[in-house]
């Protein structure tokens, strides 16, 4: 006879793909959702997990993550990070140091990193050469690979090169063909290095320097001009870390002509804005750079009216050291985020401006699983998902240490920030991975997650 016992039920306030289903319960069996329970009609269990008045939402996908772009990171510390702030799903970028995901050997090299280090769920993206690697396409998604990650600028010709427009013009139709999406980082860096020389020549060097360097047409641009490829090519189209929501009105324009095109922001395009340069300083230098306070108002008109598809982190942990130069241009760009961005954007949205909770677990779970083909495993509380939850107390104020997170970045620039609403429990395949602000997964605990073809 069958055994119909569930290992573990949840009670809590549930955040379902339409609705919070208040004081219900959630079944789980060997590491998947097996239903949706009022409290009065739920089969029994092994054992049970009350969150009684707290939200339990899906375990959030972090669409862009950074672990090995510098070495200090790594698994181990970005999906212990994850683990603290609810991400159960990392999609991991392929720009690493000393090893860009180009290859089938590369790539298999790093599956088998996430299968030894990492503590929460892995989807890796891949990326292409310089000169447009083609050949690489196919088999890089026979393996899983949930996309491709591609860029207009060049931050390093060899770890992050700009892809010219020639080559994208071949190598685009071939990804089509394959069905994947193709993600850009979008910006014009003939623009941006043309401004950074006149800006060091006259000595311009303090932080604002780095949004005046890179004004808004940098970035439109480059944005515009992928959305022809799409247009002409046919590609699934995504856009890393739009920060200006002139972006958001050209993506609209191009949408209604039938291009299959997505967008995410970032929460430092949400809470921070250019005047917090001078405080901050290279802790808040970041490409795109954060723009206006007008422009950080139009990012949450758009995100509300539902013009943006998600949010991740861009999390980009740099050491210290590469965050003190007193020269803006001196510093890395970029920002650990895994730990704060179910945080920061149920307390800047949820508590601040009424943001409906089952939005926010479509901004941050459902919308990046179901664009990257991790859906229906991950992204909802849906019978036959994985048991994925971050559990989360709307009651709980308080204050974001940096000192205190597990990134090996001690820094951020949300350090000192009061929140309302705190993860408590973050639940991995059925199996409690975070829990009375202790991180309980090892490595080895995540898996690596294909794409579904």
């Amino acid at each position: 006879m069958p055994n119909d016992t569930l290992d573990i039920l949840i009670k809590g306030d549930l955040v379902l793909p339409d609705i919070v289903a208040r004081e219900s319960q959630v079944g789980v069996k060997d590491g998947v959702i097996t239903g949706i329970y009022r409290n009065d009609n739920a089969p029994g269990a092994d054992r049970t997990i009350d969150a009684g008045g707290k939200l339990v939402f899906p375990g959030v996908v972090d669409a862009h993550v950074h672990s090995y772009s510098n070495l200090h990171e790594q698994f181990e510390n970005s999906t212990a990070a994850a683990a603290a702030g609810g991400v159960t799903t990392i999609i991991e970028m392929p720009y690493d140091q000393g090893a860009p995901v180009v290859t089938p050997e590369i790539f298999q090299a790093k599956i088998d990193l996430v299968r030894q280090k990492a503590k929460v769920d892995v989807a890796l993206l891949a990326t292409l050469k310089k000169e447009g690697n083609q050949e690489a396409i196919e088999p890089l998604t026979a393996m899983g690979a949930c996309g491709f990650k591609l860029s207009v600028f060049e931050t390093d010709p060899d770890r992050f090169p700009r892809i010219d427009d020639d080559v994208l013009l071949n190598i685009l139709p071939r990804i089509a063909a394959v069905g994947l999406p193709v993600g850009f980082h979008a910006e014009n860096d003939v623009i941006i290095e043309a401004l950074i020389a006149r800006y060091k020549a006259a000595g311009k060097t303090y932080p604002k320097a780095h949004c005046k360097t890179r004004p808004p047409i940098s970035e439109t641009l480059a944005v515009v001009k992928l959305l022809e490829f799409a247009f002409w090519t046919g590609i699934s189209l995504h856009i890393y870390h739009a920060s200006h929501p002139r972006c958001l009105e050209l993506i609209g324009w191009y949408r209604r002509q039938g291009v299959d095109v997505t967008v995410e922001t970032c929460p430092h395009y949400l809470v921070l804005n250019e005047d917090d340069m001078d405080q901050k300083g290279a802790f808040s230098k970041i490409n795109p750079p954060i723009r206006k306070k007008e422009d950080v108002e139009g990012m949450w008109v758009a995100l509300q009216k539902g013009e943006i598809d998600w949010v991740a982190s861009d999390h980009a942990p740099w050491p210290l050291e590469k965050k003190q130069n007193a020269n803006i241009f001196s510093n890395g760009s970029g920002a650990p985020g895994l730990e704060t961005l179910l945080p920061l954007l149920y307390s800047e949205g949820v508590v601040k401006r009424g943001l409906e909770p089952v939005m926010l677990a479509r901004l941050l779970c459902r919308r990046p699983a179901e664009r990257f083909k991790l859906a229906p495993r991950k992204g909802s509380i849906t019978p036959g998902a994985d048991a994925d939850f971050a559990i989360l107390d709307p009651d709980q104020q308080w204050t974001f240490r940096a000192e205190r997170s597990r990134s090996s970045a001690k820094w951020s620039p949300y350090d000192g920030m009061t929140l309302q609403g705190r993860v408590v429990q973050t639940v991995l395949r059925g199996q409690v991975i975070f829990k009375n602000d202790e991180v309980l997964a090892a490595g080895g605990d995540g898996e690596f997650i294909p794409a579904h073809q």
